[in-house]
């Protein structure tokens, strides 16, 4: 085994001493801590529960340019505490020295692996529970109501020809295991081939005002629509209140000038995450009772101050600088992190931008100043970084 050199030997002192936990400070201040308990409860839970209050309750006459500004703001707040707050910070304490040299000598981009599966987590729910994988699958009352206009018809046609995708045969075969490149454009060119059949059958029957191609009326559902988007807030608020709890067991151990700086910043933190996913729940269709969505809120404002309360029980025993609190809090934060950053662009930025939708209802200036003020939530965010 080949020695060490000296500065090796001295960085591993110099690492051995700095991981000594420091003892419990003696001007721990709990009632002050309490106060702050449900100081970030409240703002918490106004920030969440205000775009929705905005929503359910016409009468307060807030103009909708709120809400779409606060809508967008949000945006830029979840990407950038993913991007500045949640990964850098899994990386620090993955790879902290204090650690075993698995975590920071052979194998320091953990963090990284453990965000990337929790996205690839996230693509197989949502693969899972999609609304929209059956979506060529029509109804047996659309095919019905819809025979009348011969539309009934091609419905079930192009239903047969995705069930038989997979065996339609064409000139020149390209022959091949199923998973083969040849073998996928010869079914590809098989769908294409299908719906232009389908297209041709359509423009012989009679022409009748407001009928559109079937080609573009493939589409969700309202309730299919709805259920997609309460998926992806739901995955979404998952993604925060998964390192929210340990947001406030970090304040709940803080002490001193620390403390105040840490709660400061911390409200701050939660208020723009808090606009940004009541803004999500509230943009929902929801019935005019439902109670999802206060509950939705709730959850969100309650999440930091139980973490408090944990790190006000524990104060005396649960230290972030041990190996238990670097583990779990570096863990967690990696989690959170794939599942906001896959949320905030996959769902938010790809639906709100780079939709067809979107170019509908976002056109010219109204676009230019969604894109700032995404941009304003992400530089905003990203300057509370320096603090919390």
């Amino acid at each position: 085994m080949p020695s060490q050199s000296p500065r090796a030997v001295f960085r591993r002192q110099v690492a051995a001493e700095s991981c000594q936990i420091p003892e419990i400070s003696e001007d721990y201040n709990l009632p002050l801590h309490v106060g702050a308990l449900f100081i970030i409860l409240a703002v918490s839970f106004t920030a969440c529960v205000l775009p929705i209050i905005v929503v359910k309750v016409p009468k307060l006459r807030i103009p909708p340019t709120t809400l779409f500004i606060v809508r967008h703001f949000g945006t830029g707040v979840l990407i950038a505490t993913a991007f500045v707050h949640l990964l850098p910070t899994a990386f620090i304490s993955l790879t902290d020295p204090c650690l075993p040299s698995f975590w920071h000598e052979t194998y320091p981009a953990m963090g990284g692996a453990l965000a990337l599966a929790a996205v690839f987590g996230i693509i197989i729910i949502q693969m899972i529970f999609s609304p929209g994988k059956n979506c060529c699958a029509f109804p047996t009352s659309m095919m019905e109501k819809g025979t009348a206009s011969g539309q009934g018809v091609l419905c079930a046609a192009l239903d047969a020809e995705a069930r038989k995708s997979n065996t339609v045969s064409i000139p020149g075969n390209l022959h091949g295991r199923d998973s083969s490149t040849g073998r996928q454009l010869q079914q590809v060119t098989a769908h294409s081939e299908a719906l232009e059949a389908i297209e041709r059958s359509q423009s012989q029957l009679p022409h009748k005002h407001g009928m559109e191609p079937l080609t573009s009326q493939i589409a969700l559902s309202p309730e299919q629509r709805y259920k997609k988007e309460l998926m992806q807030c739901v995955l979404l608020e998952l993604g925060i209140l998964f390192h929210s709890v340990f947001i406030g067991m970090a304040l709940s151990v803080a002490t001193g000038n620390d403390f105040i700086v840490l709660l400061i910043a911390i409200s701050f933190h939660q208020s723009f995450e808090g606009l940004a996913l009541g803004s999500r729940i509230a943009a929902l269709t929801w019935k005019p009772n439902a109670y999802q969505p206060w509950l939705m809120a709730l959850a969100y404002g309650c999440t930091t101050p139980i973490g408090q309360a944990i790190g006000l029980a524990t104060h005396t025993l649960y230290r972030p600088e041990s190996e238990t609190g670097l583990l779990i809090v570096g863990i967690f934060n990696a989690i959170s992190a794939g599942l906001l950053t896959y949320a905030s662009i996959a769902d938010l930025i790809v639906e709100d931008f780079l939709s067809d939708e979107s170019w509908r209802v976002l056109r010219g200036k109204r676009r230019i100043v969604a894109s700032l003020l995404v941009f304003g939530g992400a530089f905003g965010m990203s300057l509370i970084g320096a603090w919390a």
